[in-house]
C-alpha cells in the first residue's frame, strides 16, 4: 500500500491537531527531528501519545507530548510552525504527522501501529 500525505490549512491547524490527538491518545509514537544541519535524530521512541497542540500566539508553536503518568512527560516544541501534514495508508488510517518549522526543521511523529481506530479495539493503548 502506498501511503497518501495530505496537507493540512493553516487555518484548519487547531482543530486538525485536536482531533489527532483525541483519536491517537495513548497510542504509541516515536518523534524524529530532521535537520539539514544534523540529519534525523530520535527525540522520543515508544512513548504514549498525550497530545499534540497548536498555540497561535506571536509565531505560533506546536507542542508534542508524550510519556507515561506519573513519570514526567516529554514535550517537544516547534516554534514557527509553516507547514502540517498528515499520511495516511491507502485506507485511510493514519500512520505519521510531520510539522515543518519556518527555519527547515522538520518534526515526525510516527504512529507505532497505523491502524483504522474502530479497528484497533483498545491494542495500541497498551502494545
Amino acid at each position: 500500500m502506498r501511503p497518501r500525505t495530505v496537507e493540512v490549512p493553516q487555518y484548519d491547524w487547531r482543530r486538525a491537531l485536536d482531533q489527532f490527538s483525541a483519536v491517537h491518545e495513548g497510542w504509541r509514537i516515536s518523534l524524529d527531528i530532521l535537520t539539514a544541519e544534523i540529519g534525523a535524530q530520535p527525540e522520543i521512541t515508544d512513548l504514549p501519545l498525550a497530545g499534540i497542540t497548536f498555540e497561535p500566539a506571536g509565531a505560533g508553536a506546536v507542542m508534542i507530548t508524550a510519556g507515561r503518568p506519573p513519570a514526567e512527560y516529554v514535550t517537544h516544541t516547534i516554534q514557527a510552525p509553516s507547514h502540517i501534514w498528515i499520511e495516511r495508508t491507502e485506507d485511510g488510517a493514519d500512520a505519521a504527522l510531520s510539522v515543518k518549522s519556518a527555519d527547515g526543521a522538520q518534526a515526525i511523529v510516527r504512529l507505532k501501529i497505523a491502524a483504522l481506530p474502530d479497528t484497533v479495539d483498545g491494542i495500541a493503548q497498551h502494545a
